[in-house]
């Protein structure tokens, strides 16, 4: 069996004198040793109590809080102060660096608490900024003197330069632009498989939280839902946008697109998904499980054929969608997932959603949506034969569950 960092057992907190809050109610959880899990939530939901009772920092109200074997319960203060010190590395959003040291003097002092001299101390910080991928150069600055993504390098090199077992990553991203985030994500996930270190992210991005092995998500104090690092990537656009243009002139184009992108997001939020990017006519969907995302698919593509007065005028899309591991490969932050999706979306015909196998067989267990028998298609870029599958969207249309027509004249909410 495989050994456990971190276990909580029936654990409550609760803050307050007569009216009390229950900041965690119930909290049952196991992570392995060597796991990347994400505590998903939003402002409020109680992951950061959740990572205080971790650390030891707090304690619970009811339950236990066993780490590396020992109940937090039984150690005294000092022990856990070792703890925390020896077993466990710290990432914060804001950074927490001290501005008058340079990166390698925030990075070694540390370890000053444990007795390492100072020539040694400079000599494992320099590797562990190294480590980082952070120059030797950058070792003689100050916090001022960095990008916000090399302070949090830095952050990241002072949490592991006492070699702990566990690190605790307080929303690490939140103070950086996308990229730099998903360089800093990237990081953690290549120090996780390399050290074999035990990484818990507290974040409220549903995005960051895919570049983990498993995802355990809060609200109002409770885990609500468990699930494995995957993703379900969607790709959506508009088919001949050129010729529509053509045939109805930019005015009445410009119109349909607010409208399609209104659709969409409304969607997208109707059906718990996030929006990673949209560039002109398309959209890049991401959904945690196959059944969402299914069901936001048949309703963009309902709300779309619904939109007018003339459904022959109105624009058609083609979308296409995908199931596979959260990973990142070259520049493309979902990588080969996202890539799949994206060439089966090249594939599907106006007003089409075809989806890839894995979808059909995750789908199969769940009711309410019908596949084709499936085709052979070549996907660009990709080797071999592929066999994807026809969603019918259109059952239903008339009659009972027939959408709500969507005009112009309507609020479109448009972000």
């Amino acid at each position: 069996m495989q050994a456990v960092a971190i276990a909580m057992e029936q654990v409550d907190k609760l803050y307050g004198g007569a009216a009390e809050v229950g900041a965690l109610r119930d909290v049952n959880l196991a992570i392995p040793v060597g796991e990347f899990v994400a505590i998903l939530g939003p402002s409020g939901s109680g992951k950061s109590t959740l990572l205080n009772l971790i650390a030891g920092i707090d304690a619970p109200t009811a339950g236990r809080v066993i780490v590396h074997g020992r109940d937090l319960a039984f150690l005294r203060d000092d022990a856990r102060s070792d703890l925390r010190l020896r077993e466990i590395g710290f990432v914060f959003q804001s950074f927490n660096l001290f501005p008058t040291f340079t990166a390698e003097e925030n990075v070694a002092w540390p370890l000053e608490f444990l007795g390492v001299r100072w020539r040694e101390a400079r000599r494992r910080a320099g590797e562990a900024l190294a480590d980082v991928g952070l120059p030797a150069g950058v070792a003689r600055r100050c916090p001022a003197q960095l990008s916000g993504g090399e302070q949090q390098r830095v952050a990241i090199a002072r949490a592991l330069v006492t070699e702990p077992r566990l690190v605790l990553a307080d929303e690490p991203t939140g103070n950086l632009d996308s990229q730099t985030g998903q360089t800093i994500l990237d990081l953690l996930r290549r120090l996780n498989a390399t050290r074999h270190l035990t990484v818990v992210l507290v974040t409220h991005s549903p995005i960051a939280a895919s570049h983990a092995q498993r995802t355990i998500e809060l609200r109002d104090g409770r885990v609500v839902r468990e699930e494995r690092g995957t993703v379900t990537i969607m790709f959506s656009d508009i088919v001949g946008f050129t010729a529509m243009m053509e045939r109805h002139g930019e005015a009445r184009v410009q119109e349909m697109l607010r409208a399609h992108c209104a659709i969409v997001r409304e969607e997208v939020a109707a059906h718990g998904g996030f929006e990673v990017k949209a560039q002109g006519d398309g959209f890049m969907l991401g959904f945690r499980s196959v059944r969402p995302a299914l069901g936001c698919a048949v309703a963009i593509q309902r709300a779309m054929a619904a939109y007018g007065d003339n459904a022959e005028a109105s624009p058609r899309l083609r979308i296409g969608l995908h199931t596979g591991e959260a990973t990142k490969e070259s520049d493309d932050f979902f990588g080969r997932s996202v890539i799949v999706a994206a060439r089966i979306a090249a594939t599907a015909r106006a007003g089409e959603i075809l989806v890839s196998s894995v979808v059909r067989e995750l789908a199969a267990c769940t009711e309410g949506f019908v596949f084709d028998d499936g085709r052979e298609v070549a996907l660009k870029g990709l080797n071999g034969i592929r066999r994807v599958y026809g969603v019918d969207w259109a059952a239903g249309m008339a009659g009972h569950g027939t959408p709500r027509p969507r005009t112009t004249a309507s609020p479109l909410r448009v972000a």
